[in-house]
């Protein structure tokens, strides 16, 4: 089985993901700017490289867009309400009801919880933030003891189950250009993960 090797800036690059998909705030465009400058400031691999350009680019689009625009599309694309189902659901048990796949994200939120590491409350613990920031914090340390499943196998059965097609079905749906580069950059920076 090959060795995952985990860059410095990889908890970042998720981290600044996992950002993305909370509900547009007025300080959010801060806050990923932050993330982008805490990146350029790092140890940047040649294979990095092209994923930070598309942070970048992300920011770009994000701060091209009114944040009413970004809130509609935002509530529009991951969330129900009267009449209308999330063409995209931020939680992974809703997403993959509606595909034949099987996940069940029971195992995921046990580990979360007896981790002990912090987690959104205001997000379910299933969803895709809570996903990324768990998979940041494997990634900075002592992966076999966060996690019971261990690096690898916790990256096959929790990330790559469900989160590479949730980033295929968010550009589809989506009607801005942000969420659409947000979905492109993160699954590609999951599949170089994946690849390493």
């Amino acid at each position: 089985m090959q060795q995952t090797q985990i860059t410095p800036q990889a908890p970042l690059f998720l981290r600044f993901y996992a950002r993305c998909f909370l509900y547009p705030y007025e300080e959010m465009g801060y806050e990923l700017q932050h993330h982008f400058r805490q990146l350029e400031r790092g140890e940047i691999t040649d294979e990095e490289v092209p994923h930070l350009e598309h942070v970048l680019n992300i920011i770009n689009h994000y701060q091209g867009e009114e944040i009413k625009i970004l809130r509609e599309n935002y509530v529009y694309l991951f969330t129900q309400w009267e009449g209308h189902q999330p063409e995209c659901p931020l939680l992974a048990s809703d997403f993959i009801q509606g595909f034949e796949k099987s996940y069940d994200p029971g195992p995921f939120i046990n580990d979360l919880l007896d981790s002990g590491i912090p987690v959104n409350q205001e997000e379910a613990m299933d969803s895709i933030a809570n996903y990324l920031e768990y998979l940041s914090v494997l990634c900075e340390g002592d992966q076999e003891s966060i996690s019971t499943l261990g690096f690898s196998d916790f990256q096959k059965k929790h990330i790559y189950s469900w989160i590479p097609l949730f980033c295929d079905v968010l550009y589809r749906a989506s009607q801005i250009s942000f969420y659409k580069e947000v979905a492109t950059g993160l699954k590609n920076y999951l599949l170089q993960i994946e690849e390493t």
